[in-house]
């Protein structure tokens, strides 16, 4: 019997990635800062148009999407995605609650056992790195944000600011905060806390800033 059930969307991963890469936050500003028609790669996105035509030759829009990218169309495009052609790339279909959970890379438990939202900070680095790290999968970032938040918070790596991911990766710092922040939201969700002992968990005295004495000093300026 099935617990859930699940509506997805199809699209070409190998694109997203490679958009997210370039540092385009997505289609319309891929397409408004190139010239590249909308219409044309929102079709190689959602799998609507083969990039390959059946004499074999690459399609003009996938022969530009490449080019704009600084890659070749057959690292955009897998084997079968070159002649696949969906009629519709929308579904949907059921799944068990043990499904869901092998799918999302979920275990059967609360990501942290404290449900007082006490920090672990007695808990070894291993741990908690495997903690972080298991959210962070959970997310699937693409690997340009997730090598974002990683060596921000110095997770498995050297901490590095907001200005030396921007020249890392080519963009602006404002580029990188925005980034960062909307991991950080999905980490969280709604629940803010959740967020801030997740980090803390790993970092106690600098992911989220301290905390601690953030209210110590709201509460002397109460006096």
């Amino acid at each position: 019997m099935s617990d859930y059930t699940i509506t997805f969307k199809v699209r070409n991963g190998r694109i997203r990635r490679k958009i997210a890469e370039c540092g385009f936050g997505n289609v319309s500003e891929l397409c408004r800062k190139s010239g590249l028609h909308p219409e044309r790669v929102g079709a190689l996105l959602n799998l609507k148009l083969s990039p390959l035509t059946r004499a074999g030759r690459w399609r003009g829009p996938a022969a530009a999407l490449a080019e704009v990218l600084g890659c070749t169309c057959e690292e955009l495009f897998s084997e079968t995605q070159r002649t696949l052609t969906l009629r519709d790339n929308r579904g949907e279909c059921c799944i068990t609650e043990v499904g869901l959970l092998e799918l999302s890379g979920r275990v059967e438990r609360p990501l942290l056992e404290n449900p007082e939202e006490q920090l672990l900070e007695e808990v070894d680095e291993q741990t908690k790195a495997d903690v972080i790290r298991r959210a962070l999968d959970a997310l699937n970032l693409v690997a340009r944000d997730r090598r974002i938040i990683e060596s921000h918070f110095g997770i498995g790596c050297e901490e590095q600011t907001l200005a030396d991911l921007a020249v890392e990766h080519d963009v602006s710092t404002r580029f990188v905060q925005t980034r960062l922040n909307k991991a950080l939201l999905r980490l969280g969700g709604r629940k803010a806390a959740t967020r801030r002992s997740l980090l803390q968990a790993y970092r106690p005295a600098d992911a989220m800033g301290t905390a601690d004495e953030a209210r110590a000093r709201q509460a002397q300026m109460r006096r």
